[in-house]
């Protein structure tokens, strides 16, 4: 870790949300399980994961350009 890492001011993205987090091994919290879900039975997803990979107002799958009619 660099220290300009340690020296830098927090952004939002540092400070922990989740009232139930519990610290696991490194960052991640205990419950957290692949693909950001979450281990307990009262969550489904991981606060956390949700607010770093918010779902976007963009478009899953770019629009289809129009075919161009066939060759005789």
């Amino acid at each position: 870790m660099a220290l300009t890492d340690i020296l830098r001011a927090p952004t939002p993205r540092d400070t922990i949300t989740c009232p139930k987090f519990e610290r696991g091994e490194g960052k991640r919290c205990l419950h957290y399980l692949p693909s950001g879900t979450c281990g307990r039975p009262d969550e489904f997803m991981c606060v956390e994961w949700l607010r770093v990979n918010a779902p976007s107002d963009r478009p899953t799958q770019p629009e289809r350009p129009e075919r161009l009619p066939r060759r005789s």
